[in-house]
């Protein structure tokens, strides 16, 4: 089978291979890809900038795919089966994490392309507790969304907007992007902040339904002045950072209203500098977030089958697996919405 191996933790040290394609043990099953998304973790994994992981491993974790074997023990899952596997494949079952239902927190959780082979490949072989059985008529291409569909499931649970709420999301990347949409179906205002290069996106923004564009380095936008007339100058009641960087999360936390709620969706593997005085001035509530624990994929799946139609702007930029190259360009540009690796079926 075809699949993308990154070799090394050296920058851009990745192939295309020729692998055995795998064959499930006891438990296990073997899943024919057929959509795998290009995730930012996966870019900062071919660039050298997270270094979380074994190799050589088959990259990539955001699947949809098809059942075409299963292992002994494997009852409740047939093959044929559509389906999409979480991420993670094991945790240490011992620490409060664990014990709580929080495994995401779990500092031993192992998880597929990190750890364990993943998702662009021909097929994958993944634990039977990982698989979620998709709806039949829920389209491949789009559930291959479920993974990060889920991790904003998880991220805005403490948020719990209402229709009243104005949101703010910072950084129009695809996370960004799904969070501003998942705002937007609550009922929310929806505005998300960028910079001028961000244009296309902006222009994603708006087919998704977001209500305001800011550009932050545009004096002449009109953006910042709409945000604050529609929030009577106190501005936004919850703001979702996006772009794990210190000027976007200085810059939320400047913005976000006196007893507001700020989640801080984007990650980096290096410090930020954050004023915690805003924080303790303006009694902000602030919310981490990391990936998504079962109950999540099973609201991500619902969502998914309610949305799938409005969701489509978003994977517009499919590439198939014999052009990894130019879609790890794309999703690296900045310009697009969900980078998807196709394979044939």
């Amino acid at each position: 089978m075809k699949a993308l191996v990154k070799n090394s933790l050296k920058a851009y040290d990745a192939s295309l291979q020729n692998l055995d394609t795998p064959t499930p043990g006891p438990g296990e099953v073997v899943i024919k890809v057929h959509a795998a998304g290009i995730c930012g973790t996966d870019t900062k994994i071919y660039q050298a900038h997270y270094h979380k992981y074994k190799t050589p491993v088959v990259m990539g974790h955001e699947l949809s795919g098809t059942v075409v074997a299963v292992g002994c023990g494997v009852d409740d899952i047939k093959v044929g089966m559509p389906v999409a596997p979480r991420i993670q494949v094991t945790s240490c079952g011992r620490c409060r994490a664990c014990i709580t239902g929080r495994d995401n927190l779990c500092g031993e959780k192992t998880r597929i392309g990190f750890e364990y082979d993943g998702a662009f490949a021909e097929y994958i072989k993944v634990r039977k507790e990982q698989i979620h059985v998709l709806p039949a008529d829920l389209d491949l291409t789009t559930a291959s969304l479920t993974e990060a569909i889920a991790v904003i499931v998880h991220a805005l649970r403490p948020a719990s907007i209402k229709p009243s709420d104005v949101v703010l999301v910072v950084g129009p990347g695809p996370i960004g992007l799904l969070a501003a949409f998942f705002a937007k179906t609550q009922g929310a205002t929806v505005a998300i902040s960028g910079i001028s290069q961000d244009h296309n996106r902006f222009i994603l923004a708006k087919e998704l339904g977001v209500d305001l564009i800011l550009v932050a380095d545009d004096e002449a936008d009109a953006g910042m002045k709409e945000l604050m007339a529609i929030t009577n100058g106190e501005g936004p009641d919850v703001v979702l950072e996006c772009s794990g960087t210190a000027a976007g999360v200085n810059a939320g936390l400047n913005l976000c209203r006196a007893a507001g709620r700020f989640v801080q969706i984007g990650t980096r593997s290096t410090p930020v500098n954050v004023d915690f005085m805003k924080i303790a001035y303006k009694e902000i509530v602030v919310t981490g977030t990391i990936d998504h624990v079962p109950v999540d994929w099973q609201d991500a799946i619902k969502f998914i089958r309610k949305y799938q139609d409005k969701l489509s702007p978003m994977i517009k930029d499919i590439y198939p697996i014999d052009s990894w190259k130019e879609a790890f360009q794309a999703a690296e540009g900045g310009q697009v919405g969900k980078v998807i690796i196709s394979f044939p079926q």
